[in-house]
């Protein structure tokens, strides 16, 4: 079994690639507690399309950073799976504060699976553009690569769920 970094999976990826769903099946099988950071900051800050309208995506950015260090810092051993929103590892701090303090998870989904839901291209910073997704993706791919300590292809969230567990429990190589 491995050791869970302050009892904290962080799990990151692009908009759509399943984080809140995996996230979901996670927390259940595992007995954690979920953690939606697009959600808390939403709880704390207001409505995160009018963040970024009002305040563009770096003050944004500031947000989610003080929002996830916040819950990382109130963990305090208890197992947790946090859902980040898939621009957490753009932002230098909050890339480095993840990638020490939890064990974080990237989960990969096809561009042409995403571009099939419209609810998931209508989010910022996305903005209903295919394109626009299929840049932030590759410009992402590598921070990404560079912040996961592990990396699941998610096409079925119960399997993909079923996939971690089963690496958690038996890597012994970190």
């Amino acid at each position: 079994m491995i050791e869970i970094k302050n009892n904290v999976i962080s799990l990151i990826g692009m908009t759509g690639c399943g984080k809140s769903s995996v996230g979901r099946i996670l927390a259940r099988k595992l007995g954690a507690r979920l953690i939606d950071l697009d959600d808390e900051i939403v709880s704390r800050h207001g409505e995160i399309k009018k963040i970024f309208a009002e305040q563009g995506e770096a003050e944004f950015r500031k947000i989610e950073f003080e929002t996830l260090s916040d819950i990382i810092a109130t963990a305090k051993g208890e197992l947790c799976v946090l859902s980040c929103g898939g621009g957490v590892p753009t932002y230098e701090p909050s890339r480095e504060l993840i990638a020490d303090k939890t064990t974080v998870i990237w989960l990969r989904r096809s561009a042409d699976s995403v571009a099939a839901d419209e609810k998931v291209l209508m989010r910022p910073p996305i903005n209903g553009d295919i394109d626009n997704y299929k840049r932030l993706l590759d410009i992402r791919y590598p921070i990404y690569r560079k912040t996961a300590h592990y990396s699941f292809y998610n096409a079925f969230p119960q399997r993909t769920a079923a996939a971690i567990i089963k690496k958690l429990l038996v890597d012994t190589t970190k």
